[in-house]
């Protein structure tokens, strides 16, 4: 299995597409703290524990914002963490009803936006 990259428009108070990492195993859209700022994103007040890849365990501000991808949008946590690229959660994916397809490297269709969390 390779890696999916995907665009998706994020937005706060501003806008911007970002090139971002389809990781199954995250739960949140992980932006680094300048992406937050550059985009103000709305702060939720919450942190989340999360687990990294090497099994350690770090603490991320998450805010709220709103996601757009292959022409479906719906509401998004962004957890704040300095990442190399953005990182694309499933909770994102869930919410605008779509899953990766390893086999043609892209996302595709699987229900109706914002189904699963509603």
């Amino acid at each position: 299995m390779g890696y999916i990259y995907t665009d998706v428009i994020v937005r706060g108070r501003r806008e911007r597409k970002i090139r971002g990492l389809v990781d199954t195993g995250a739960a949140y859209i992980v932006l680094d703290p300048e992406g937050i700022k550059e985009l103000e994103l709305t702060p939720t007040g919450f942190e989340a524990e999360l687990v990294l890849a090497g099994k350690r365990r770090v603490k991320a501000k998450i805010y709220v914002g709103e996601a757009e991808a292959e022409g479906r949008r719906g509401p998004v946590l962004v957890a704040e963490l300095d990442v190399p690229v953005p990182l694309i959660g499933v909770y994102a994916l869930e919410t605008l009803g779509l899953k990766p397809n390893p086999v043609t490297g892209k996302l595709e269709v699987v229900g109706p936006e914002g189904g699963y969390l509603l």
